[in-house]
């Protein structure tokens, strides 16, 4: 005969965190571990009371946040948890004295904390971290929504 193993699945838990076996759902979320700000950026209201585990995550995580603070606009949004920021920029040409717009674009790690609240051209704010994995050594710390074009009136002359 086939012999059934059964194993009980091990859920991850943050490391700052030691919970008893068989505590109830109300003393888990009072050991919470949860970081007040990332680099002057306050911890949103989903992090301080969500139950998500993100090890990479700014606030919640086992990642600081140090060095570049940059704000650069959404423009891919297509990956679990990633999402691509394009940053714009004035180079100086000093041949012909003038400032050329240059652009570079960023992966950039998005917490759980901020599903829902990020969206495609939204404004979000960045920090430098350690390397999150091949391509990703930042993070979302901020969001600032972006302006709805079709709430602005257009005048045109008849």
């Amino acid at each position: 005969m086939v012999e059934v193993i059964v194993k009980n699945k091990v859920f991850p838990r943050q490391k700052q965190v030691a919970v008893a076996p068989y505590a109830t759902e109300e003393e888990k979320l009072k050991t919470r571990f949860c970081k007040e700000t990332a680099g002057n950026y306050k911890a949103p209201e989903t992090a301080i009371n969500a139950t998500y585990y993100d090890r990479k995550c700014p606030f919640t995580g086992e990642v600081n946040v140090r060095g570049r603070i940059f704000k650069g606009k959404v423009i891919k949004m297509k990956a679990e948890k990633t999402i691509v920021v394009r940053i714009d920029y004035l180079h100086y040409d000093s041949k012909y004295k003038r400032f050329a717009r240059r652009n570079s674009k960023i992966n950039v790690h998005l917490s759980p904390c901020f599903l829902g609240l990020v969206n495609l051209g939204d404004t979000v704010v960045c920090g430098e971290t350690k390397p999150l994995s091949k391509t990703k050594s930042s993070a979302v710390i901020g969001v600032e929504k972006a302006e709805d074009t079709k709430s602005i009136k257009v005048f045109r002359k008849p």
